[in-house]
C-alpha cells in the first residue's frame, strides 16, 4: 500500500531529528566571544539546509574558500580523508539549524577561512 511505503522515510526523518543538537547548544564558545568568530567545528556536521555539494577538498579551509566565494552559502561542512562516506566532500549550506556529532566531520560559517 502507499502508506506502507512511506512508513521508512518516515522513521528515518524521525531517527535524524532526534539525534540533532540545536545549533547555539552545539556551539563550542565561552563569555562575550559569538560562537561564529571561534571556528571551525570539528566532530559535528551541521544537518540540511544544503545549497550544492561542490567540488571534493583535500581540506577544511578548501571547502570554507569554496562557500565564501558563493553570496548563498552561510555555512559549510566538509568530511575528511577518514570519512567512510564521500571522504573530502564539500557541501554548502543556507544555514544551519541543528548539528550531530560526526567524527570525520569539520563545519563553520562562511567566514570561517583560517584558524
Amino acid at each position: 500500500t502507499i502508506m506502507a511505503k512511506h512508513i521508512p522515510l518516515v522513521i528515518l526523518f524521525f531517527a535524524a531529528t532526534c539525534f540533532c543538537i540545536p545549533r547555539d547548544l552545539a556551539m563550542p564558545g565561552s563569555g562575550d566571544i559569538p560562537p561564529d568568530y571561534i571556528c571551525p567545528w570539528q566532530g559535528q556536521d551541521c544537518l540540511f539546509h544544503d545549497l550544492a555539494r561542490v567540488q571534493d577538498s583535500i581540506s577544511w579551509q578548501e571547502c570554507a574558500a569554496q562557500c565564501a566565494s558563493n553570496r548563498l552559502c552561510a555555512y559549510w561542512s566538509w568530511r575528511s580523508g577518514d570519512a567512510f562516506q564521500n571522504p573530502y566532500g564539500c557541501w554548502l549550506k543556507s544555514g544551519c539549524t541543528a548539528v550531530i556529532p560526526t567524527s570525520t566531520v569539520v563545519y563553520g560559517p562562511a567566514a570561517c577561512l583560517a584558524l
